[in-house]
């Protein structure tokens, strides 16, 4: 009833957007990104009375109803759906516009939030700090924030839009998500030098003998051969970044799964050794991240080819 109400007595849109419809727009897109009215209130930094009210204004704009909300919680209706659609759009192309006339006069301003797995800086570090000189020398005025952090907060951070790219490990297709593969990392399984595995016998070495110990395990989903080989361990640990793993791995108490680049720093110390057993290496594959529902600027856009690029040059 109210879909026909709002369409029948509200003023004929006529296709000129103005700055304030454009705002509506951008709060209508966050709200259905966040799933509803409530949950976005931290987005916005609004009550949820105000944000209900730029809702209601927006309807009574567009002469549609766009969304179902009360105590049955929030759902988008068909035209709610389109309208979604088209907003996703437009609020992309006006984002590319803006960067797009920064840029031809070389002031391509624009700030980009990077997160990466915390052990990238070991195996990745080189190629990762090439992209930042080079984008630093091409467009002086964006501005970066880069962050270290754990594959499961880069994912959740991508998602909720804190983080504009992420260069993550982890394991997990969602259908919010661009995810593109662009390299690898080998991971193997180590042990402190006080370990009672540390002097044994590769050449004798058994699964039954690794499971005899306790692991450190990530929050990571291995690949799904090795996640086999894993799953019949003993798990008397979790440490969801590569460096709290390290340090249980130190303490000797505990076997855990690492990157090989990574280790080498202590395992030329002497302080780990990897265990050599069959199927106890794996490769990770390492993806590129971001948010379907909110397109990458073109400043993003930049920095993430810059990035793949040199780090299929190695």
């Amino acid at each position: 009833m109210r879909e026909e109400i709002v369409t029948k007595h509200a003023t004929p849109f006529r296709g000129n957007l103005s700055n304030a419809d454009i705002a509506r727009l951008r709060e209508f897109v966050e709200i259905v990104s966040a799933g509803g009215i409530t949950a976005a209130q931290a987005r916005l930094g609004k009550g949820k009375s105000a944000i209900s009210l730029g809702l209601t204004r927006l309807e009574e704009r567009l002469g549609l109803h766009l969304c179902e909300r009360g105590r049955g919680g929030f759902r988008l209706t068909q035209q709610g759906l389109l309208v979604h659609s088209a907003a996703v759009q437009l609020l992309a192309e006006i984002g590319r516009f803006t960067d797009f006339v920064g840029a031809t006069t070389r002031k391509l301003e624009d700030e980009i939030t990077l997160y990466a797995d915390d052990s990238f800086v070991f195996e990745f570090g080189d190629p990762l700090a090439r992209a930042i000189a080079r984008i630093n020398d091409h467009y002086p005025d964006v501005k970066l924030n880069i962050r270290m952090s754990s594959p499961d907060h880069i994912y959740e951070s991508v998602l909720e839009g804190s983080a504009d790219i992420g260069f993550t490990a982890l394991i997990r297709d969602n259908p919010a998500l661009n995810a593109t593969p662009i390299s690898t990392e080998l991971m193997g399984i180590f042990c402190g030098r006080d370990h009672p595995l540390f002097r044994a016998d590769d050449t004798k070495l058994s699964y039954d003998d690794l499971r005899q110990h306790g692991f450190v395990a990530s929050e990571v989903m291995q690949e799904e051969g090795f996640s086999e080989f894993f799953r019949g361990l003993t798990i008397k640990a979790i440490a969801p970044t590569i460096l709290s793993r390290m340090i249980m791995i130190l303490s000797s108490r505990y076997l855990g799964v690492v990157p090989v680049e990574f280790a080498r720093h202590w395992v030329e110390k002497g302080a780990i050794r990897e265990l050599q057993i069959d199927r106890g290496r794996t490769e990770n594959t390492c993806f590129l991240i971001h948010r379907k529902a909110r397109p990458l600027g073109l400043g993003g856009a930049i920095f993430r080819e810059m990035i793949a690029k040199e780090l299929q040059a190695g």
